[in-house]
């Protein structure tokens, strides 16, 4: 650990691990692949690194952060898990050029709990103050309605503080927010509207694929970013209940991952759920 630096991704991963946090089976998997990956970083086998920095940079840049919705403002603070799943994206990084390691993420937690706010700080974070200039990010959704609402998160964010209000400029009526000092713009996209050609995007987030009726916008956004030194595909969902579907195929797969039955280094998993067998009425597990 950097000295004077608290590593709360550790730490939290440290706790799950052990037993002193309450989790489910899935999540533990996600805790222990970053204990694991730890321990072996920086090899000819494994050739990424954590950096510390750059995963405390974006969670305290999470928590500058202003909720303006509701009776005042108040400042975000993120929760253990939070901190988790973001600084894992963010902090582990490629030998071979320092870019971030993770390019895809998948995350599944059921709904108020934070994910599409979290898609959001994301958004703000690689649209202001990443080195790219005149990047694409998108909000992506089958819906118009559902493909604003972590475009909103990151307007509300940005209207909400006088401060960072001077990085961007919000146009409501073109979906479109553009980062000032980067050049950057993020859009809201959906299936309806047209979304069917790939696009070269340093940042999208797909909101709730379980209602994706296939990975069509998935091929396409993902497909797009081949080029790209560094880009983030960010999934999430609350799963769903339909066996047939996109969303099943990529859960099933991630948690083959998670598992270490495939090897997909450039996919960040985090899954949020009961075990089986767990009981739904016990107050434990609502944690």
């Amino acid at each position: 650990m950097i000295k004077g630096q608290t590593d709360r991704v550790t730490e939290h991963a440290k706790a799950v691990v052990s037993g002193r946090e309450i989790s489910g089976e899935l999540h533990r998997l996600a805790c222990e692949r970053h204990l694991r990956d730890l321990k072996r970083q920086k090899t000819k086998d494994f050739p990424y690194y954590y950096d510390l920095t750059a995963a405390n940079d974006v969670i305290e840049f999470a928590e500058t952060l202003t909720i303006g919705e509701g009776e005042g403002n108040k400042t975000l603070k993120l929760i253990p898990e939070q901190a988790f799943d973001l600084g894992s994206r963010f902090g582990w990084r490629k030998q071979s050029n320092d870019k971030r390691r993770f390019r895809r993420s998948y995350k599944s937690v059921a709904r108020q709990n934070g994910k599409t706010l979290e898609n959001g700080v994301q958004g703000c974070y690689i649209a202001g103050f990443s080195a790219y200039k005149w990047g694409k990010l998108f909000t992506v959704a089958t819906k118009k309605r559902q493909s604003r609402l972590a475009w909103e998160e990151m307007a509300k964010f940005i209207s909400s503080d006088k401060d960072l209000a001077e990085y961007f400029k919000v146009q409501d009526y073109l979906s479109r927010i553009t980062a000032l000092g980067t050049n950057c713009t993020v859009e809201a996209l959906s299936k309806e509207a047209g979304l069917d050609d790939g696009f070269r995007s340093i940042y999208s987030s797909i909101d709730e694929i379980h209602q994706h009726k296939d990975n069509k916008i998935y091929k396409a956004l993902y497909n797009g970013t081949r080029a790209l030194p560094e880009t983030l595909i960010s999934m999430i969902t609350t799963r769903g209940d339909k066996l047939n579907s996109f969303c099943k195929e990529m859960d099933d797969y991630c948690i083959k991952v998670l598992q270490g039955l495939i090897t997909a280094e450039d996919l960040y998993v985090d899954i949020y759920c009961l075990d089986q067998g767990d009981d739904i009425w016990d107050p434990r597990n609502w944690t």
